[in-house]
C-alpha cells in the first residue's frame, strides 16, 4: 500500500505562490514610493541650498552697501549676474570692484568643479533698486536676488529677474531693505 503525501488539499494548490506574488507585488510599490520620496527629498535639499546661498549673498551686498554708505546711490543695478564681469582685482575699491565681485558670487565662484563654477543658484540675477517710500528722510534700497527654482510654485511678488527664466513659477527670489544710516554728529 503506497500513500502520497500532500501538503495541502486539492483546492488549496497554488494558494502559497499567490501570496509570495501579492507580497512582491506590495514590496515592489513601498520600494517606488520610497524611491519617489527619495527623489522629492533631494530636491528639496537642493532648493533649500539655493535659497541659503541667496540669503548669504543679499546680506554681502547690504553690508557693502552700509560700508560705503556715501556712494549708496552708485549701487543701483539691475540685473546683474547674467554675464561674466572679468577680473576684479583690477578694479579699484568701491563701488565697481564691490558689484564686480558680488557678481562673481552670483554666478558661483565660491566653488568650481574644474573650470566650471558650482558655488550658486542656478541662472542667479541680482538688483539693487531704490525705495521711494522714505518715512525718515534716509535713503533706503531694497537688495534681492532671483534665481531659478527646479520645482513650479508660485511667482514672487520681488521684481527682480522678473520674465528672465523659462516660466515665472520657476523664479525664486529674496530680498533685504538697507537704510542709510545718517552717522553726522548732531548739533548740541
Amino acid at each position: 500500500m503506497t500513500r502520497s503525501l500532500h501538503f495541502f488539499p486539492s483546492g488549496e494548490r497554488g494558494v502559497v505562490l499567490l501570496e509570495v506574488l501579492v507580497a512582491l507585488l506590495i514590496t515592489a510599490f513601498g520600494i517606488l514610493g520610497y524611491v519617489g520620496l527619495q527623489a522629492r527629498t533631494a530636491v528639496a535639499n537642493l532648493e533649500a541650498y539655493q535659497r541659503s546661498q541667496a540669503l548669504i549673498l543679499v546680506n554681502d551686498m547690504a553690508q557693502r552697501i552700509n560700508v560705503n554708505r556715501a556712494n549708496a546711490a552708485s549701487y543701483v543695478t539691475n540685473g546683474v549676474g547674467a554675464t561674466d564681469p572679468g577680473d576684479c582685482t583690477t578694479k579699484t575699491a568701491g563701488v565697481s570692484r564691490d558689484l564686480c565681485e558680488w557678481t562673481t558670487s552670483l554666478r558661483g565662484a565660491g566653488e568650481k568643479k574644474g573650470t566650471t563654477l558650482v558655488g550658486a543658484m542656478l541662472n542667479a540675477r541680482g538688483c539693487i533698486s531704490p525705495i521711494d517710500n522714505l518715512t525718515s528722510g534716509r535713503p533706503r534700497y531694497q537688495v534681492s536676488i532671483a534665481w531659478q527654482g527646479m520645482r513650479a510654485s508660485g511667482a514672487p511678488a520681488i521684481a527682480c529677474g522678473k520674465d528672465t527664466f523659462s516660466s515665472e513659477e520657476l523664479r525664486r527670489a529674496v530680498a533685504v531693505v538697507v537704510q542709510v544710516a545718517d552717522l553726522s554728529p548732531v548739533a548740541p
